[in-house]
């Protein structure tokens, strides 16, 4: 035989038990742990949706919750426990709809710092704006964005024709059930304490928004005009019961009986009409012999 056809026939030959070895290896069965026993598969806690989550809602913290996902897996675009809080991810915004029991990733939602995010936001028609706050009379240290709060205005004002008391304060909510977007509160990560909000960015109608320009303007003012903006916590139960909308002002009689009465009713003020000529004036008058 030709030396040529035995060189070909042995180059087939290994060829061939080549490929029965890798054929056998490829068949071989994996490990199976012994049987009543199971294999142990590393995992991480990524956050998911703990209901369904609609397109554009403020997310709070009870929005999400802990679920176990492979940890040889891709976690790249996942929020990892041990990376982040669930805490942390409060005050984003959901770009699209989120199944209950689904892992949320970067790019279903809109974090406060993330370009757009106002706008994200925003209800169609609204506007966002900021007011500074007072941390000596609202409750910044509990709300967070989503949440719903009126706003009271508090401010003073000369009031003509009282004798010994000319200056008057009043306070007064100029708008009511309005969405909290955003909030300058963070905790310190040493230390325990919350620091309080100094800012707060609120959705607001059009109109709305121009009462609230002008609030903030009041309370540039120095002196004893002074005026300040608080934020009144707002309950998820309940709406507001007929009249809410249009409470009358609470004036510093209304507080303190040191003060008299608008009205007079107190029978510390007395109202005296002036006339002259065709036009009729009307002063308010402390009264001191009663006293």
């Amino acid at each position: 035989m030709p030396t040529r056809k035995i060189t070909l026939l042995l180059v087939a030959a290994i060829v061939a038990i080549g490929t029965i070895v890798v054929a056998r290896g490829m068949m071989k069965p994996a490990k199976t742990a012994p049987e009543g026993q199971t294999v142990a598969v590393q995992t991480v806690e990524v956050a998911a949706a703990a209901h369904n989550i609609k397109t554009g809602t403020l997310l709070k913290a009870s929005d999400f919750k802990w679920i176990p996902w492979a940890a040889d897996s891709d976690n790249s675009a996942l929020f990892v426990k041990g990376k982040t809080t669930l805490a942390a991810l409060g005050g984003a915004v959901a770009r699209d709809n989120i199944n209950a029991g689904e892992p949320v990733t970067t790019g279903r939602v809109v974090q406060p710092h993330d370009q757009g995010f106002l706008a994200a936001v925003l209800k169609p028609g609204m506007r966002a704006m900021s007011i500074t706050l007072s941390p000596s009379s609202d409750v910044s240290g509990f709300i967070f964005p989503g949440d719903r709060v009126d706003v009271i205005l508090t401010h003073g004002f000369s009031r003509k024709g009282v004798a010994a008391l000319t200056q008057r304060r009043i306070s007064e909510t100029i708008l009511h059930d309005v969405r909290v977007l955003a909030l300058d509160q963070r905790s310190d990560k040493d230390g325990n304490d919350p620091k309080l909000a100094k800012t707060a960015t609120l959705e607001v109608s059009p109109r709305d928004a121009e009462k609230l320009a002008l609030a903030v303007d009041m309370t540039s003012q120095m002196g004893p005009d002074r005026a300040e903006l608080s934020l009144a916590l707002r309950s998820l139960a309940t709406g507001d019961k007929p009249g809410d909308r249009n409470p009358p002002p609470t004036w510093d009689s209304d507080v303190s009986r040191a003060f008299p009465s608008v009205d007079g009713s107190d029978g510390l003020t007395q109202r005296v009409q002036v006339m002259r000529g065709q036009t009729t004036t009307e002063d308010v008058f402390e009264r001191h012999g009663d006293r």
